[in-house]
Parts: structure tokens; sequence; C-alpha cells
């Protein structure tokens, strides 16, 4: 007779091989929500086999949650961080759905830019046009932000309203500037990946991704995507705050020579 595989005897199974009781609390979580264990036990046979015995031997439903979370987190890509830091009690909270690291850009963090943004993201951000539905006085607030890094006559040299994100790359692309254009692209959640193109409002809206092993793996390539971006312009950013009114006027130096040569 085949080996049943309900909670009950997987249960039985983890006594076994725990040699020492499990907690209440994994207990009580194993009892009232059985079918939820049962999912989340095979989560982990299905993406970290390997890690089973780690995991499960956790004290309580909140350490192998957290567990799960940082062997996946090595193996595939950073799950949200309360997932890692013990805050789930219950496994219907991590078995509901991939509770992914959303990285998209928001209206508000957009107008919370001028007051609470680095100077680089800051510069850049004026530069480009951004968001279409942002409206002017978040664009003045930015103006003066900026004012504070790199001369006022510099800041006239923007283009009114900003650079539009499909002549960033047209001028950019092929350069030294195009973290540039990818920031448009970041700004108008047009970079074609799935964490930098999705924010809060995505996320509740949309729901959690569901588990299973082809979306985990798109993941997973979609999140080495994003660190090649974001790393990419955060190091632009970077070389930028090293010297901004030089290095903000040299921008702009490429780009009317680059706009004359397409004349």
């Amino acid at each position: 007779m085949a080996e049943k595989s309900g909670p009950i005897s997987i249960l039985a199974h983890r006594l076994r091989s725990l040699g020492r009781p499990p907690s209440l609390s994994t207990l009580a979580a194993i009892f009232n929500d059985a079918e939820e264990y049962k999912y989340f036990v095979s989560l982990v046979r299905e993406f970290l086999p390997e890690r089973e015995d780690d995991i499960l031997q956790q004290c309580t439903p909140s350490a192998q949650m957290a567990a799960f979370a940082s062997h996946f987190r090595d193996r595939y890509f950073p799950l949200a961080d309360y997932s890692g830091w013990g805050e789930m009690e219950e496994y219907s909270e991590l078995t509901r759905g991939i509770p992914v690291v959303i990285m998209g850009i928001t209206y508000e963090d957009y107008h919370y830019l001028p007051n609470d943004g680095r100077p680089g993201y800051q510069l850049i951000a004026y530069l480009l046009a951004g968001p279409s539905c942002i409206d002017e006085e978040v664009r003045i607030a930015l103006a003066e932000a900026c004012a504070e890094h790199v001369p006022r006559e510099q800041l006239l040299r923007v283009p009114e309203g900003g650079l539009p994100r499909e002549e960033a790359h047209r001028l950019l692309d092929d350069s030294p500037y195009r973290a540039v254009a990818m920031w448009a692209d970041v700004l108008d959640w047009a970079t074609g990946n799935f964490f930098l193109d999705t924010n809060d409002e995505d996320l509740s809206y949309n729901g959690l991704p569901d588990w299973n092993m082809e979306t985990v793996m798109a993941l997973t390539e979609q999140w080495q995507r994003a660190e090649v971006i974001d790393d990419a312009i955060s190091d632009f950013v970077v070389w930028l705050e090293e010297d901004m009114a030089s290095r903000f006027q040299e921008i702009f130096d490429f780009i009317e020579e680059k706009r004359n040569q397409t004349a």
C-alpha cells in the first residue's frame, strides 16, 4: 500500500525525524490549518528539496517560513522582507502566493522625490519628462531641489517638461550615459521587467503571483535583469554625485552634440 502523504502522516514523519516534539505553535498550526501546512511542505519539496530537514525542523511556523525564504533567496530571488523576518505566523501567508519584492515607483514616490530623494536621482529625474500624469508643481519642486546641487543656468538647459523617454533612448543608449534612459524607463514603468514595473498599487490590484515552477524560473530571470538595471542606475548616480555641477553639464554637452549630429 502506498504511503499516505496527508498532514497527519507528514507530522508523524517529522516527529520521527526530529527526535524531539515540535512546538505547540507548530502543532496548532498543523491541526488548525492542515491543508495549508501540507501545501507549505509541498512547496519546500518542490523548490528546496535538499533543505527540507533544515526548514521543517525549525521550532515554529514563523521560523520555518523564514528559513524557507532565506534558502529560496539563495537559489532563486529574494522574497518580501516580512517573509524572512519571522513576521508570518500562518502558513497561508506564504502559500497564498509568492511574496515578491517590488521595486516599481508609485506616484507618491515621485512626489516625495524633491524632498526625500538623493541628489543624483533628483537631477536625472528633472532632466527627464517622467510620468505623464505628474503635475507642474512637482517639477517646480524638483527644480528647486536640483538648484541646491547645480547652478540654475544648467537647469535652464533642460527641455521644457523634460526629455521624453524615447528621445533619451535615441540619444543615450549607446553612450556612457545610458543609465539616464534606463531611469526614464523606470519612471514610466516601461522597463519590461516585472519587479521594476510593478508597485504596491499594482500588486494590490492584481494579486501575488502563483506558486509554480514556471513562474518562479521566469521571475528568477527577471530578478537578475532587474539587478543589472538597478545597479547600472545606482552606479551612475554615485558617479554623478561625485561632482554634480560639472558632470551634469557634461551630460547636457553630450546631448546637445548628439542632437546636432542627428539634426
